[in-house]
């Protein structure tokens, strides 16, 4: 895993450079989606990603991700339950690929997010529901191509790999670790 980390980063910090359709100080607003799946249960719940994105060269942009994830049917303590969750994750990409249409580019972020956990009927609420809501760190690293329809409105698809880690307890450490197939939409605003 940290070879591939690795060469991420490298091709993300080696792209930085050469012709592109991009233009600096370009701005774009992206909303994404991300449906969370368990082999288990099927569809357990969802992560709606509105995002802002400012070039500071022609290939390289930092984007803002605001996210909040709600899911479902998962168990604390054996009890079933819910979270919703808010973050703020700041994302340096770089197209290495950058034609008219078509953008192909690497990214790489680590942000900071809150959770709360509940017990779906909450008579059931136990206190380890509170010991494991706070703060969370996000990591995301991954991979993603844009398809412009036109000058301004595109498709947007990532591939990221996403670790999200509880940072405020130490009775859960891991929220979600793996990839994240993630969809949107993109518009240039200026």
């Amino acid at each position: 895993m940290k070879n591939t980390i690795l060469f991420i980063a490298l091709i993300l910090l080696g792209g930085f450079s050469g012709f592109s359709q991009s233009i600096k100080n370009d701005i774009k607003f992206t909303v994404s989606a991300l449906p969370l799946f368990s082999f288990d249960t099927g569809f357990k719940g969802l992560v709606i990603k509105p995002s802002i994105g400012f070039f500071f060269s022609d290939r390289s942009s930092i984007e803002i991700n605001f996210s909040y994830a709600t899911a479902n049917h998962i168990y604390v303590g054996g009890v079933p339950s819910n979270y919703n969750s808010y973050a703020i994750t700041p994302i340096l990409r770089n197209n290495f690929v950058n034609k008219e249409k078509v953008r192909v580019f690497a990214e790489i972020g680590f942000g900071v997010d809150t959770i709360k956990y509940n017990a779906d009927n909450p008579d059931f609420q136990t206190p380890y529901h509170d010991n494991i809501s706070g703060g969370i760190s996000v990591f995301d690293i991954g991979f993603g191509t844009n398809y412009y329809f036109n000058g301004k409105f595109g498709l947007e698809l990532i591939i990221p790999y996403i670790r999200s880690k509880i940072i405020t307890s130490s009775s859960k450490n891991i929220v979600y670790s793996g990839f994240g197939p993630t969809i949107g939409f993109t518009y240039k605003l200026n």
